[in-house]
Order: structure tokens, then sequence, then C-alpha cells
């Protein structure tokens, strides 16, 4: 599943992301839009551990992200 992001892919915040749950997200890895394969690739790009793409309107790119856990969130 896809989820539209209101807000540029640069930001680690997707709040009506049901996956991310509010948490911050890593991102992984990002394409554009602009061809027709290019979420097939996105898709293909998860890896697990809630790995999942969003969809950044503004900047019209797919970026793939991994909610952040709460053990997580305080390392750097």
């Amino acid at each position: 599943m896809t989820t539209a992001l209101p807000q540029p892919a640069t930001t680690s915040l997707a709040p009506g992301c049901p996956t991310c749950a509010g948490r911050p997200g890593e991102r992984l890895y990002s394409i554009g839009t602009g061809q027709p394969r290019d979420l097939a690739k996105a898709d293909a790009a998860v890896l697990g551990n809630g790995a999942h793409v969003h969809q950044s309107l503004p900047d019209d790119q797919y970026v793939v992200v991994r909610p952040v856990t709460d053990t997580e969130a305080g390392q750097s």
C-alpha cells in the first residue's frame, strides 16, 4: 500500500499512515514518479521490518520508509 504524503518526502513523519502510526520513519530509498513502473520499483525496494512506500506529492517521489521503534528513537 502507498500512503500519499501532503508534505515533501524530506520529512520523516507521515501523520496519515496507519503503518507508521505517528512514529517517525527512517528513509531507506526514494524514486521519482515519472515512469509507469516507478511504483513497482519502489515496492521492490521494500525489505521487511515494517518497510513500506509513501508517495510524496509535492516533489513527485515514492519513498520507502521504515517506522523507527521506540527503542531506536533515542539512539543516534
